[in-house]
């Protein structure tokens, strides 16, 4: 089964320059966008929820991770910002490994996001 959803489950990625009317996300501007708020992911087959608390953690529920071959349904981990990229560590989820990724804000609510690898995709802000 092709693998989709959660390598575009967060970790963000850095873009050479925003586009007119688009924010590149850095430091601590990064940082207030996500801590203490749901980001969803958007996938083809919906959107995941992906909760950031102001402590550093990360959490996430869905199941659209047992469709990507992941083995649970729910994870958790930690997040955090270095420079301009926002990483996450997952327990289990893409197999417990740090990615990191580069945001720009398109609107108020919505991201464009983009993983070091180059896997990149847009989120809601909630």
């Amino acid at each position: 089964m092709k693998r989709f959803v959660l390598p575009i489950l967060l970790a963000a990625l850095p873009l050479a320059a925003a586009d007119a009317g688009e924010e590149a996300l850095i430091g601590q501007a990064l940082h207030s966008a996500v801590a203490g708020k749901t980001v969803y992911i958007s996938t083809p087959m919906g959107e995941v929820p992906i909760r950031y608390a102001a402590n550093g953690q990360v959490s996430g529920r869905t199941e659209l991770a047992l469709l990507d071959g992941e083995t649970t349904t729910k994870d958790s981990g930690r997040w955090w910002v270095a420079e301009s990229k926002l990483c996450v560590r997952w327990n289990r989820w893409m197999s417990g490994e740090t990615h990191c990724f580069t945001m720009k804000r398109l609107s108020p609510t919505e991201v464009q996001w983009r993983r070091d690898d180059g896997k990149s995709g847009r989120a809601r802000l909630g």
